[in-house]
């Protein structure tokens, strides 16, 4: 923990950390709470994120944040592995769905019509139905500052718009560019993403790996619950432990027994390097 040093060795972490963190940025109202995180107390917060959490405490709250409509988020790492969920709730608007650069194309004529056609440097990026808007049109300049227009790809370098038959004629230049629409999503509890859940990786073969951790982080709540400590470090029998429950939480697929293992035999140490990559994963989910 970036904060503490050895003279604060005993006291609570959150107290201890306060003033320090506080100095980080002098705009930002730093507080402590050691009580009960009741849902009187959650009820006032936008985002609530818990760490280091049994997994009691993180259905309850979930549920209390869920049904509250308060973003809600679980990060934790244990050794080397971390795990990050979120619940932002049944209506979240993403504003930026694509998170890339915007998508727009140079102008190189637009033709009079009904309706108009837009002939520009590479159609590929756009799609029927895109709405788009204009900038630095000459001549046609009813186009700039228009609301935003639906657009038909014809080919490879013309784009179909609405009616410009009215329009002065086009000289030259121009931007046409596509609006990003808000999307609505709706996310689950975290309850009910534990009975079902939807692992989705980039590549097959990290499958088995991402099935076996996800197995591995619920059974580590299930011994914490049978022994009330995490498996001791190095310890083939509280490995093997873990490794049963896992085996009984992840009846979709085979495990990577030797991650489960690992997984196992390092869970009660904590590292720097893996707390802050997660906990800026979770900064920036906080931020969204």
């Amino acid at each position: 923990q970036f904060l503490l040093g050895e003279s604060d060795l005993g006291q609570n972490r959150a107290e201890a950390s306060q003033r320090a963190l506080a100095e980080l940025n002098p705009h930002v109202v730093v507080e402590t709470h050691s009580g009960e995180l009741s849902e009187a107390f959650l009820a006032s917060f936008q985002v609530v994120v818990l760490t280091e959490s049994l997994l009691e405490e993180q259905l309850r709250v979930g549920n209390f944040c869920h049904a509250q409509g308060i973003c809600f988020i679980v990060a934790d790492t244990k050794g080397l592995a971390g795990q990050l969920f979120c619940d932002f709730g049944e209506r979240f608007v993403i504003d930026d769905p694509a998170e890339g650069d915007p998508v727009s194309a140079a102008v190189q004529h637009i033709s009079q019509g009904n309706p108009g056609v837009v002939t520009c440097m590479g159609t590929e990026d756009f799609r029927d139905g895109d709405l788009v808007t204009f900038s630095g049109v000459q001549g046609m300049t009813e186009l700039n500052g228009q609301e935003p227009v639906p657009v038909r790809v014809l080919d490879t370098s013309r784009l179909e718009i609405s009616d410009t038959s009215s329009f002065s004629p086009y000289r030259c230049g121009g931007l046409v560019s596509r609006v990003q629409r808000p999307e609505e999503c709706s996310h689950e509890p975290l309850c009910q993403a534990l009975e079902e859940p939807k692992i989705k990786v980039a590549y097959p073969e990290d499958l088995p790996r991402s099935r076996s951790l996800h197995a591995a982080f619920q059974a580590l709540h299930a011994f914490r619950r049978e022994r009330c400590r995490l498996p001791r470090p190095r310890a083939p029998a509280d490995a093997e432990r873990v490794l049963e429950l896992a085996r009984s939480l992840a009846p979709q697929g085979p495990l990577d027994e030797d991650i489960v293992r690992a997984f196992a035999s390092v869970s009660a140490g904590d590292l720097c390097p893996v707390a802050a990559v997660v906990g800026a994963l979770a900064a920036q989910e906080v931020l969204k």
